[in-house]
């Protein structure tokens, strides 16, 4: 439940804000004085801060409130004859500042982002110290969970750049956690004091992401009816998070270079030269190697960008990390709804780990959410997991227990052609051609590696490149004899 905490001395608007805002539990404080007293006791998650009060003015409380802790948004609510004040507020680190009368459709969504950027800065993505099979769940941070070498990999990126003051790039597919690992190189720098701000540039449109990045004038474009500070100027001296910047037009590429090349831009409709030291950490979906081969993104941003690259691994290339997953998320959401849930069923760990997850982390989760609120017992079992989860991983089990893909050509009579094999799997009708052609692969990779270490699972794991149990796992969920005296092919 966030938490409000609104300083105004009209007591309608007080009430008027504690009525727009049910879901939230909301402090309400007639004076500056109550109001720095009620942060103090109990850090809100947002303030919302009128600039005219009767003990002390709002810039002056606003300064208090951001020394005794410049994380929380603070958002400043003002009559027309003192927007300049407000403004100055903003470029010393308040978060925005509302007209009044407050308008819900403006308020209601701004607080929420504001109480996501809190989120975001407050609650730390941290690995954790116990061991991975006893991963606490009453943790208020966000946990990297993860065992597998690219996630080990991964970590070990965080360290190497966090405390460099340089731009990291990250790589994954949707889904596989960019936000979180963004949080953590900001949580682990030397910036973790400042501010950590965060847009999605695929999901603005270009006019208001020019906006929303750089600010804009009063006047400068039809609806700009006040001045904006932008993101790039509210995250001085912080860290600026551009998620999918893949998708960002040419031109908006184009400005996001002169940032980062000069570290100044202009507000929208502005003639002023701004300067702004704030880090940038940017994220992708996209292939930028092939996007500038196909002239959709600039070869000189790409540079910029790449200065340091974290590559994140899919779902279903984590091997042991599936389950470790699905077992973490599981105990936190049940602690989260009250529900008591034991487990899960040897069937049901078997369809998760066969899934492919093409929507990887945020997918499994997902996916928890819906098996508990499916649940009637203590465990989980195969029909409490969604249609889709079930239905493919299920599909692809039994494929594998049949031993369906015998009837393929093996590389050990034709070599193995994936062109043909997926034309078979096309006229066959499967809609899971990417599991089942992974699953033929690894098992030619896998009896190849086994024959060469004469069945050693120890020394094929290290010529692999992946530990001893995911090694065993991925051979169990294959079908494929541990004994050292039987054949793997």
């Amino acid at each position: 439940m966030t938490n409000l905490l609104v300083i105004d001395d009209e007591p309608l608007i007080l009430e008027s804000i504690e009525m727009a805002f049910p879901d939230h539990e909301v402090t309400k404080c007639l004076t500056a004085e109550k109001g720095i007293d009620a942060f103090l006791q109990s850090t809100p998650d947002v303030v919302l801060c009128d600039i005219r009060l009767p003990d002390m003015s709002g810039m002056e409380t606003f300064e208090k409130l951001h020394r005794i802790d410049p994380k929380v948004p603070i958002i400043l609510m003002t009559g027309r004859g003192t927007a300049g004040t407000a403004i100055e507020a903003m470029q010393r680190g308040a978060f925005e500042y509302l007209l009044k009368p407050l308008d819900p459709e403006t308020l209601i969504p701004l607080i929420e982002d504001a109480a996501e950027t809190s989120r975001m800065t407050r609650v730390r993505a941290v690995v954790p110290d116990a061991s991975l099979d006893e991963v606490p769940t009453d943790s208020e941070n966000d946990l990297l969970i993860g065992n597998c070498p690219a996630m080990q990999e991964v970590y070990r990126s965080i360290g190497r750049v966090a405390r460099q003051n340089v731009t990291a790039l990250i790589l994954g597919e949707s889904g596989t956690g960019k936000e979180v690992i963004a949080r953590a190189i900001y949580q682990y720098s030397e910036r973790s004091a400042g501010r950590f701000l965060a847009i999605n540039c695929a999901a603005i449109p270009e006019n208001l992401l020019e906006s929303e990045l750089f600010g804009h004038e009063k006047g400068s474009f039809t609806g700009a009816d006040r001045k904006k500070v932008g993101k790039f100027e509210l995250c001085n001296e912080g860290t600026l998070f551009l998620d999918e910047i893949g998708d960002m037009t040419p031109l908006m590429q184009t400005k996001i270079l002169r940032v980062l090349q000069d570290q100044t831009f202009e507000r929208v409709g502005g003639t002023e030269t701004i300067r702004t030291n704030a880090r940038i950490i940017a994220a992708t979906n996209r292939n930028l190697e092939q996007a500038i081969e196909d002239k959709e993104f600039r070869s000189d941003l790409f540079y910029r960008l790449n200065v340091y690259t974290i590559n994140l691994p899919p779902l279903r290339e984590r091997g042991d990390d599936i389950a470790l997953l699905a077992s973490y998320f599981l105990k936190r959401f049940a602690k989260e709804i009250d529900k008591q849930i034991d487990g899960f069923a040897a069937e049901a760990v078997d369809v998760i780990s066969g899934y492919s997850w093409p929507g990887n982390v945020r997918e499994l989760q997902s996916a928890m959410k819906h098996a508990l609120l499916e649940a009637t017992g203590p465990v989980i079992v195969p029909a409490y997991l969604p249609d889709s989860v079930r239905e493919c991983g299920s599909r692809t089990r039994e494929s594998l227990d049949s031993g369906a893909d015998q009837s393929l050509p093996s590389s050990a009579t034709t070599g193995l052609d994936f062109a043909a094999l997926t034309r078979k799997r096309l006229a066959s009708g499967s809609n899971d051609i990417h599991r089942e052609l992974v699953n033929i692969a690894e098992k030619e990779i896998f009896a190849e590696v086994l024959k060469y270490t004469d069945g050693n699972l120890t020394q094929a794991a290290k010529r692999l490149g992946i530990t001893r149990t995911t090694l065993r796992s991925r051979l169990e969920s294959l079908g494929m004899s541990l004994d050292k005296s039987a054949s793997y092919s």
